[in-house]
């Protein structure tokens, strides 16, 4: 857990050196994201505070300056963050997963760079990360939550108006933790890739074509894998797996075949 209450803002001011400019923050800032959220073309900080439950959005003044955070509440202990558009009002709307009270954050953007207070739902035992990517193909994004403390993966279906379906879980390996959205088998559906910290492993779960997905298929990593980012990486229009493993010190690379 971070203990550093600002975000920093670098600007190179000579060939030698950076100076930061830092913007304080609520305790242990954790998930961040960068967006535009008040419809000025200029993005915005979105930061969860971990050690005050709430999010802080500072608003961009144009310069590379920005205001003071304002804050919204969330559950306990927020971590990760993703900014989208989640009820079709092209504006981007905060979605927070909370690890302290096992929750899904949903605060919709009033189009002028506040939000209302957050439409919470059930996700997993210790929601470890988030995914917000349409899987059913009806064109609103879905949220998908790594749950740590239940060796799952939680999935909410968007009913289109900002709101969500109850979660359904699918098993994934022991603590779960990063998770990737893409399609893996090229037949146009996003499936879910999953790292399992407890198993040594990355989970494959795919997308059986209407929101739902098949049970997992594991390959192996290194010892304790924490992140995972999926793309292709040898220029054969497939998208491989690669994996950070925190205990082994190594990253792993899984070329598709």
């Amino acid at each position: 857990m971070y203990v550093i209450k600002a975000v920093s803002i670098i600007a190179r001011c000579n060939t030698t050196y950076m100076t930061q400019a830092t913007y304080s923050t609520g305790t242990s800032p954790t998930g961040l994201s960068v967006v535009d959220v008040n419809g000025d073309n200029k993005p915005d900080i979105i930061v969860t505070n971990n050690g005050n439950s709430n999010v802080g959005v500072l608003l961009n003044k144009g310069n590379g300056t920005f205001t003071t955070q304002t804050t919204y509440a969330t559950g306990a202990n927020p971590q990760t963050v993703v900014v989208i558009d989640v009820n079709s009002d092209s504006k981007p709307d905060i979605i927070v997963i909370s690890y302290g009270n096992r929750s899904v954050g949903v605060l919709l953007n009033r189009g002028n760079g506040t939000f209302t207070p957050q439409i919470t739902y059930s996700a997993g035992v210790n929601p470890q990360d988030l995914a917000v990517v349409d899987i059913n193909s009806d064109n609103k994004p879905d949220i998908i939550v790594t749950n740590n403390g239940n060796n799952s993966v939680s999935i909410l279906l968007n009913t289109g108006n900002g709101t969500f379906t109850a979660q359904t879980t699918y098993l994934a390996g022991t603590n779960s933790q990063g998770v990737s959205v893409v399609d893996i088998n090229s037949d146009s559906k996003p499936d879910i890739i999953v790292a399992n910290y407890g198993s040594n492993n990355v989970g494959v779960l795919l997308n059986a074509g209407n929101g739902t997905f098949t049970a997992q298929t594991i390959c192996s990593t290194g010892n304790k894998p924490v992140n995972l980012a999926v793309v292709d990486v040898n220029n054969d229009a497939k998208p491989d797996i690669i994996v950070a493993n925190s205990n082994s010190n190594t990253v792993s690379v899984l070329l598709a075949f």
